[in-house]
């Protein structure tokens, strides 16, 4: 009997992103995709996150790592229970609990994951702070519906509870999401901490999950860690961080309390997500406030080979985030403020075609600067019927020069990681009367 074609989801519709293709969602960076599929398992256990549906049928879909030619890819999968008339439907899907028992075999816990449990609980009882521990003890929840077993739970005077979950076999990722999400709501710091790594060969998918939560950290239980606790009596681990071909680097020895703590709760030793993002933005943005600044000397001249109108766009869109961000700038005009800038370029129609890209921008940032009222009458008044639209050039320009603001995806993953910048998410800097 033929094997029956399997069809994939070619598009979904991802919340606050928008439309994304099959072939978009390969072209993702890695991280990109890999947050994004963490978002969707993060709603789907009933937190924070994102939802996604199919365009043909609009079931939830979630995101598949499928390995190809040794390296995981992307794809879109329905869940169980997709609507089975869809034309990208692929068949059924196994529940995760069969999954998990076809896994473990019955199994929960092998003799092996529980020496290593308690070798990490010794450890971390070397520590003057160290009050105590549990292994696999259910864990009353406070804000949550539900408690857990965390492989390994201690408590620490003046340091809070810590929770370690000993990582042997690979997770799913609805497990890891559900872990993640349970200990960020109950105020809790949770360590996943692998055992071992082989960095000659691809990572498992389930492993990549648990490093990118880690923003590219890999903490390991190793020999090295382990001489190391018992020197300084206190737990410490192997840090492999990861660098920006996707590889790890050489281990370091770090201490579990000089991790840096962000509000999911998943501590690290070196951001090694958020700062190439934000070294790459400012890197795309650097030369166009170098032209802005000696641009201002002849406004009549092309902005970086652009024409007058788009000119302006930039000016006038990079004085608003100049101003937004605590440095209070004018690169359009001479006008004494943005307010008289934007009204007179709107009235004169300069602007008039891109009052849809100011309205985003103006929107985002808030009270970081603050227009008359005059400026909302006149994006009203003067708009023109022929937008730019996020197919436009002018538009795409921004995507790349203004992310935090015009970039979906990226704006999306910042806001996620606790990194959209003060300016962008309309936290005020410094009030200015403008």
């Amino acid at each position: 009997m033929a094997r029956k074609i399997q069809r994939k989801v070619e598009a979904a519709i991802i919340e606050k992103i928008g439309a994304v293709t099959a072939a978009e969602l390969l072209d993702m960076p890695d991280d990109s995709w890999g947050m994004l599929r963490d978002r969707i398992s993060d709603r789907r256990n009933g937190q924070d996150g994102l939802t996604a549906r199919c365009m043909a049928c609009n079931s939830p879909v979630y995101i598949q790592s499928a390995p190809a030619r040794g390296v995981n890819r992307p794809l879109f999968q329905h869940y169980v229970g997709g609507d089975p008339t869809c034309p990208w439907y692929h068949g059924k899907n196994m529940k995760p609990d069969d999954a998990r028992a076809a896994q473990y075999q019955g199994r929960q816990e092998s003799p092996f994951h529980r020496n290593m449990c308690e070798l990490i609980g010794e450890l971390a009882a070397l520590d003057p702070r160290y009050v105590s521990h549990s292994i696999a003890e259910y864990l009353p929840p406070t804000e949550n519906t539900y408690g857990r077993y965390p492989d390994i739970h201690v408590i620490w005077k003046d340091f809070g509870i810590f929770v370690v979950e000993f990582q042997m076999s690979g997770s799913f990722q609805t497990e890891i999401s559900s872990r993640c999400k349970h200990y960020e709501r109950e105020g809790i710091t949770l360590l996943w901490v692998l055992f071992g790594l082989e960095t000659s060969v691809a990572l498992k998918q389930n492993t990549i999950d648990i490093i990118r939560r880690h923003r590219g950290n890999a903490f390991v239980l190793d020999p090295p860690a382990v001489k190391a606790s018992r020197e300084n009596k206190t737990l410490m681990l192997s840090c492999y961080l990861r660098q920006e071909d996707g590889t790890l680097g050489r281990p370091e020895l770090v201490r579990f309390d000089e991790l840096n703590l962000p509000r999911s709760r998943l501590p690290y030793h070196m951001d090694m997500i958020v700062a190439p993002r934000l070294d790459a933005i400012a890197k795309r943005r650097r030369p166009w406030f170098a032209a802005l600044e000696s641009w201002q000397q002849d406004r009549y001249k092309p902005l970086q080979s652009l024409e007058r109108k788009p000119s302006l766009l930039i000016a006038a869109t990079f004085s608003l985030v100049a101003t937004a961000n605590g440095q209070p700038r004018n690169y359009a005009s001479d006008h004494q403020n943005l307010s008289g800038m934007l009204n007179t370029y709107l009235s004169t129609g300069m602007l008039s075609r891109y009052t849809d890209i100011l309205t985003r921008l103006i929107e985002a940032i808030g009270k970081g600067v603050q227009l008359t009222p005059k400026v909302t009458e006149h994006l009203q008044k003067y708009r023109d019927e022929d937008q730019a639209n996020e197919e436009s050039p002018e538009w795409a320009l921004l995507r790349s020069l203004l992310p935090e603001i015009f970039d979906p995806l990226l704006r999306e993953e910042l806001t996620y990681l606790d990194a959209l910048p003060d300016w962008a998410a309309g936290r005020v800097i410094a009030p200015q009367a403008i």
